[in-house]
């Protein structure tokens, strides 16, 4: 059993700063662990200021991050290989636990004996998947562990249940603990992006159906492709993730309609493995989440109990439970209440404190 030293690096293959959940992610993993007093450094392409990183995720427990290139980068196959081998060529204490969002990294750690824990979100794809195919044959990582961000992952990989952790995404309870202001009455909110699958334009269907509510939406203006839409839309443009809990204090009623696919950035479709950050900051900001009834996230959302579930695409059904929540119903109440005590089982403090435990375990 490894007796962990406080020294832990996370590896991730991000610019900083970034628009995606991916670097939200990563930036609060690394203050979780540091607020447990392990001394973490974070591993990044590039990075610009970093107190300015701080504020823009609403980072209080700061860490240290690199950079391993001068400038912005793009990673191709070649580029995190070199990535990875520039992180790898530094030294490193004999107990230190790597953490990797990076597949080429963990990888090539493993075969170097490191202690390393690959967190996957998605199917691997590209030279990434033929690399670990030929890895896994040649038996060269062996010692690898896995943290999947969903169970469906495994039934891919078909990993030994002692070398994996299964740890849905998290949110910081802290940051949303502000008064409610009802600033925008009969008004839903929208937070995120606008990439096919992730229902927006149904969102334009129903704003068309229901023209007494107002839809209001956050996100990427430029990935937004249908400009035709009625008066009761009002589009926003991205904000950082440090505005989001002050942002959904003047809301009552989010949207999450999700559809069947749901693509990612780089033409990933991530339908069977998602675990919504924004779903958490819904919860975690006690509002009345209507989302499509997927399967994905059932185990967390549950249907009248802290959400609304409703059938996907069905904009009828949709519409009609958007009008019953806007009726004040004393339902709502307890919504609210049960997806704030579902919020704090979903910390990243716990999350963070998993992982410890995991590893402790696995090395």
């Amino acid at each position: 059993m490894l007796k962990i030293k406080n020294k832990i690096y996370y590896v991730a293959e991000l610019n900083l700063p970034n628009k995606s959940a991916y670097s939200i992610h990563v930036m609060k993993m690394c203050e979780a662990f540091s607020k447990l007093d392990y001394n973490l450094e974070l591993f990044v392409i590039n990075k610009k200021s970093s107190n300015s990183l701080y504020r823009n995720y609403n980072i209080k427990n700061k860490f240290k991050i690199s950079s391993i290139f001068h400038s912005q980068r793009n990673l191709n196959f070649i580029f995190r290989l070199i990535f990875s081998l520039k992180i790898l060529s530094f030294k490193f204490e004999k107990d230190s636990i790597f953490l990797s969002r990076s597949i080429i990294f963990a990888l090539i750690a493993s075969v170097l004996r490191k202690n390393v824990i690959l967190e996957l979100h998605h199917e691997i794809t590209g030279f990434s998947k033929i690399f670990y195919i030929l890895f896994k044959h040649l038996k060269l990582i062996q010692n690898l562990k896995f943290i999947f961000l969903h169970k469906e992952l495994n039934k891919i990989y078909k990993i030994d249940k002692s070398k994996i952790i299964i740890l849905d995404d998290a949110v910081n309870i802290e940051n949303f603990k502000q008064k409610k202001s009802k600033k925008f009455k009969k008004t839903c909110v929208y937070i995120g992006s606008f990439f096919e699958g992730k229902g927006i334009e149904q969102v334009f269907r129903l704003a068309k159906l229901n023209p007494n509510i107002n839809f209001h939406i956050y996100g990427e203006k430029k990935y937004l492709f249908n400009k035709n839409y009625t008066k009761n839309i009002k589009i926003f443009n991205y904000v950082n993730y440090s505005k989001i809990p002050k942002i959904l204090s003047c809301y009552e009623v989010a949207l999450m309609p999700y559809q069947k696919k749901v693509k990612g950035r780089s033409s990933i479709w991530l339908e069977k493995y998602m675990s919504p950050l924004k779903m958490f900051d819904y919860l975690a900001a006690k509002m009345i989440i209507i989302a499509s009834d997927l399967g994905t996230y059932r185990h967390i959302l549950k249907n009248n109990f802290n959400c609304k579930l409703v059938k996907v695409n069905n904009d009828n059904k949709w519409s009609e439970t958007l009008i019953k929540v806007f009726q004040n119903n004393k339902q709502n109440k307890l919504l609210k209440i049960n997806a704030g005590k579902t919020a704090n089982k979903f910390t990243w403090d716990n999350r963070s404190k998993k992982i410890i435990s995991f590893a402790r375990k696995s090395f």
